[in-house]
């Protein structure tokens, strides 16, 4: 019995400090003596989504992985008709390829409130790509609330571009998508500042 109560209380921890876990997701065992029971970890990922899934947490998508991003009205989670031509030429890519969908909110409303909405948001993205003959089976939802969102937008004009779900093939074999962006070396006085990586945050 205490093993199932600390098993609830993980679980509700692991939701609502991370994205969403899809459902029929299994404990796996790491084969590394991991942090749970008898050397076993929960991975709430699918085997092959989990370094793309990183770094759609991370923030460091390459843009080229992205096959679609669909903006949303202020508290709505709805595809909008302006915003369904970028999914109808998505589609032919979508149905060759695995894809996540992240959803993503702007910082206005509760943590718990942004995390069910860009839920709803990546859901609605994947229920009009089945619409169109995508597999659901070969798409994962993620939701990410507010966490990447600008915290200094004043008002609900700036907060736009927060407002989105964004396709992304899990197959993509460019550039490498797990690392997080450097920071470049400081410059030493009177030379050229370094380059910056183009690899940046969503």
């Amino acid at each position: 019995m205490k093993r199932l109560t600390f098993l609830l209380a993980l679980s509700a921890l692991v939701v609502g400090c991370t994205s969403r876990i899809p459902a029929g997701f299994q404990p796996v065992s790491s084969g590394k003596g991991g942090t749970g029971f008898n050397g076993e970890t929960l991975d709430t990922r699918p085997i092959g989504y989990d370094v793309m899934a990183d770094a759609i947490r991370n923030g460091t998508v390459p843009p080229e992985a992205i096959l679609a991003t669909v903006y949303f009205d202020f508290d709505r989670y709805n595809v909008s008709a302006a915003e369904r031509g970028k999914l109808d030429a998505a589609a032919a890519r979508v149905k060759g390829t695995k894809v996540i969908i992240a959803g993503y909110t702007d910082t206005f409303g509760t943590e718990e409130y942004n995390l069910g909405l860009s839920d709803r948001r990546a859901q609605s993205v994947r229920d009009y790509l089945v619409g169109l003959g995508a597999n659901q089976a070969n798409s994962e939802i993620m939701a990410l609330g507010s966490q990447q969102a600008d915290k200094s937008a004043a008002g609900r004009q700036s907060g736009a571009k927060d407002r989105k779900a964004i396709v992304v093939d899990v197959n993509y074999r460019g550039a490498a998508v797990s690392r997080p962006v450097a920071a470049p070396a400081p410059a030493a006085a009177g030379s050229a500042p370094a380059p910056v990586s183009d690899l940046s945050p969503l």
